[in-house]
């Protein structure tokens, strides 16, 4: 059974958020690109133009999440019945492999610096318009996180940490280069550009291993074990087990399905409500619109003395002890839980309708 999937939709005012937080980085990512070009054309430093290098690739990284943000606020339908909101995991993996190319131009860059020597000027000017443009940078960042988590944007976020990762290691430029004008030892602009290059290097990795897990559907041990403890606050009688927890995101939409374990009597009307119920509790837990296709399944004999039902007018045996939720529990396999009415069976539990 499902929910209505009236929930499973964005509103209007979080599309418009999305969207204006695109556009914002676009223009900002194309005004900082253009600022550091001409700090690095100022400066003649490795380590600035390693800054303008990734810019680049935060202009292009905005552009790609606009488009993402526009395809993922899309309304699912018959030939994308999960809705389009995966198109965001696609987004952050490119961002994630520019980051990467980036980041060995710079290394290239680098070493050619190294081995034919640095040649700075106008060190001063350059560092107060590279100042300036760093905390440009950060305004931008902890405003496309903050819209990101509002409106449960994982391309939004990627960009952000993007954007703050570029801000640490432009603090660094910062630092390396008033070190240049105090000191005037000018290898270190290019081994800050390296230590630049491999901070960034770090950053488009972690960001591609998150988009390849989200368009693999890898399972989230945190969210999962969240969901299992919000099952087991509260527990009602008639929910005798749980299993085959498993939980997926398309974009801002949480899907989940699970195995629920009730009296072997119940009606459908009563199962509808529990749906209901399961639902709302799923869905809380997560801290996102979804829906949860919840899979019913009728008691057996073998599972009355786990059973905590009052008055059940089909028990076999007394109650005993009811098996808590735990993480490892919900998420057993149809087979495993199998398994276990078999062993119950062996260890001279009542038979009765084992199918």
């Amino acid at each position: 059974m499902s929910p209505s999937g009236a929930t499973a939709f964005l509103s209007k005012e979080e599309i418009r958020a999305r969207r204006r937080a695109g556009r914002v980085s676009l223009v900002v990512g194309g005004a900082i690109f253009a600022g550091k070009l001409a700090a690095y054309l100022l400066t003649g430093s490795t380590a600035v133009l390693s800054d303008a290098l990734e810019s680049i690739v935060n202009v292009v990284a905005a552009g790609l999440l606009l488009y993402s943000l526009t395809v993922a606020a899309r309304p699912a339908d018959p030939s994308h019945p999960y809705g389009h909101g995966k198109v965001e995991f696609f987004s952050a993996g490119v961002e994630g492999t520019l980051i990467a190319v980036a980041a060995t131009l710079i290394l290239i860059e680098a070493g050619r610096s190294l081995w034919f020597g640095p040649s700075l000027r106008r060190v001063d000017l350059g560092l107060a318009l590279f100042t300036a443009l760093t905390a440009m940078n950060g305004a931008l960042g902890l405003y496309l996180l903050q819209v990101g988590r509002r409106t449960h944007s994982l391309a939004l976020q990627a960009d952000g940490h993007h954007v703050l990762t570029d801000v640490a290691t432009s603090v660094g430029i910062v630092g390396g280069l008033f070190a240049v004008w105090l000191t005037g030892w000018s290898l270190l602009d290019p081994l800050v550009a390296i230590a630049v290059a491999l901070n960034i290097l770090r950053t488009g990795w972690a960001l591609l291993r998150a988009a390849v897990g989200g368009l693999m559907d890898e399972a989230d041990e945190l969210l999962l074990r969240s969901m299992a403890q919000a099952l087991e606050e509260k527990r009602a009688p008639w929910m005798i087990d749980v299993h085959s927890l498993r939980a997926w995101r398309s974009g801002a939409f949480q899907h989940v399905d699970l195995h629920v374990t009730v009296p072997r009597y119940y009606d459908a009307e009563r199962l509808h409500q529990i749906d209901g119920k399961v639902t709302e509790k799923l869905l809380a837990a997560a801290g996102r619109a979804g829906d949860v296709i919840v899979h019913f399944d009728p008691c057996r004999p073998t599972e009355c003395a786990g059973c905590a039902l009052a008055d059940c007018p089909v028990r076999s045996v007394p109650f005993l002890r009811r098996e808590p939720l735990t993480l490892e529990r919900a998420i057993r396999e149809d087979q495993v839980v199998e398994n276990e009415v078999r062993q119950a069976l062996g260890a001279g539990a009542p038979a009765g309708d084992a199918g």
